[in-house]
């Protein structure tokens, strides 16, 4: 369960003794931006392998504005309708402690803590409109968000790139984020654009943190598009200026070039103000279509470098819309809203629009930490007929290689810092992250030479090499290289400060 000992301990009497010679024994990682719970493999694959086979022993689901809980109505779920079927498990709880006891029947393999998710709250409340909230309705939001918190919840995400959050002004985030600054938590943000308004996002984001007093922790911190690439500098000065007049403020980053995400973010956002039903009545009237062709006309979008992913028509993964579109005759931009259209929304993507010095600045900046942006999986994932990003098999071990061991980019200490005791510290983790005595027994064992990821866009379904034992909650889930089937993880819930 816990660390019992650390030093010199002979005639233990141990049922197991691993011999760690010229190995890293280090905390389990802590992956601070998970999709597991919105993607719903943690039910489908609740061993969570490609997660444990990173070394990842903790992981904070509700990410990016969607929650499992609290479910203020039956509209809350429809928040995850861009990424999963929720029809798809058995849902028997409403508030995020019935969720959470839920949890705890799954036995997961790793550690799992969530935050409330904003677009959940505001369906709960106002069901499936986009519109501002009213004062009555913000005060309903806030109760429920205080409840959550009241139940264990790491505080509240918000996703202010999907419709039903991007309507939302700076002043009801403020609001609504005071409750944070009352109770404790962190307000988790995707920000409003990772494109050409990255600089305004940003000031946004410090501007809630200030007026809030809500800790702020940026999820997924990036830029997409050449165009903004250059405005990635002046990013991360408005955070270091902002931490240096006192605001708690951090981000996280994913350690790839590419990007994942829903194919329909790349339809103009006013097309798709009123949520997939509008966007749906757009794409099928002519002159509604004929608009929204033109502006993506004006929009570069490299064609030939999105990838599908995932999609209800199984023919199109693995094609680029641009392959689709040479072969049906249609230009790309028609592809691309008639596979939105055809899949209902659900189409994931990975698109190469993310710059590598960038993504490195951010990996190695002093506040920041490191995240996989994915799920977790079985090998066994695969049958189901769609690719995923690598990231969910090799998101850590690919950060380990690329930037500690083979460019010493960043120090092998500084590294495994980032990976477990900031990442704790900076979301209130109780008792891990950290090898020390009366610490929970999350510890891995691996060989920092051969620890690397194997994972590629054609194959995402390949563990890491290097990762030799890991320990969760004291019990072995993972032993000489490979998954033994252990579910030692726990729910986790924030406690008060």
């Amino acid at each position: 369960d816990r660390i019992a000992v650390i030093g010199s301990i002979r005639e233990s009497g141990a049922e197991t003794v691993i011999n760690a010679g010229n190995k890293y024994v280090t905390p389990g990682f802590i992956d601070v931006t998970n999709h597991s719970d919105t993607h719903l493999t943690l039910f489908k694959y609740p061993n969570l392998e490609s997660l444990l086979m990173q070394g990842v022993t903790t992981i904070l689901g509700g990410n990016c504005g969607a929650s499992l809980a609290p479910l203020g109505s039956r509209y809350a779920l429809d928040a995850i309708r861009k990424w999963a079927d929720p029809s798809d498990i058995n849902v028997n709880w409403d508030t995020v402690d019935s969720y959470l006891n839920a949890l705890d029947l799954v036995r997961p393999g790793v550690n799992v803590g969530a935050f409330a998710g904003y677009g959940t709250l505001r369906r709960g409340v106002i069901g499936n409109e986009i519109r501002l909230l009213t004062l009555e309705e913000r005060e309903q939001v806030k109760y429920l968000l205080r409840q959550a918190l009241t139940d264990g919840a790491f505080g509240l995400s918000v996703g202010l790139a999907y419709g039903h959050e991007k309507v939302s002004t700076t002043e009801e985030l403020i609001e609504i984020a005071k409750v944070l600054a009352e109770t404790g938590g962190a307000l988790k943000l995707h920000l409003r654009s990772e494109g050409a308004e990255i600089l305004a996002s940003v000031n946004e984001a410090v501007r809630i943190g200030r007026e809030s007093g809500a800790p702020i922790r940026i999820s997924h911190f990036k830029t997409i598009g050449r165009k903004a690439w250059p405005f990635f500098s002046n990013a991360i000065q408005i955070i270091e200026n902002a931490r240096a007049s006192g605001l708690d403020i951090m981000c996280d980053v994913s350690p790839y070039r590419t990007t994942g995400s829903p194919l329909y973010l790349l339809i103009p956002s006013w097309a798709r103000q009123g949520g997939f039903a509008e966007l749906f009545r757009r794409i099928d009237t002519p002159d509604e279509q004929k608009k929204i062709l033109e502006a993506m006309r004006g929009i570069t979008l490299h064609y030939d470098k999105i990838l599908i992913l995932s999609a209800k028509v199984k023919s199109a993964v693995g094609r680029t819309i641009q392959e689709i579109a040479d072969n049906t005759g249609f230009t790309p931009e028609e592809t691309l809203l008639q596979m939105v259209r055809v899949n209902e929304g659900r189409v994931s993507i990975i698109g190469r629009t993310v710059s590598g010095k960038n993504t490195a600045s951010a990996l190695m900046h002093r506040q920041s930490l490191i995240a996989s942006d994915g799920a977790g999986y079985s090998q066994d994932a695969y049958r189901e007929g769609n690719l995923i990003h690598p990231r969910s098999f090799g998101a850590f071990p690919h950060f380990w290689h690329k930037f500690v061991t083979d460019t010493g980019k960043i120090s092998a200490s500084e590294a495994i810092q980032k990976l477990t005791a900031y990442a704790a510290r900076a979301f209130g983790i109780r008792e891990r992250g950290e090898v020390r005595e009366n610490y929970f027994a999350d510890l891995l064992v691996f060989d920092p030479k051969l620890f690397r990821d194997r994972a590629t866009y054609k194959n995402p379904f390949r563990y890491p090499s290097g990762m030799e034992w890991v320990v969760v909650n004291g019990k072995i889930a993972v032993r000489e290289g490979r998954p033994i089937g252990e579910r030692a993880g726990r729910v986790l819930r924030r406690k008060e400060t």
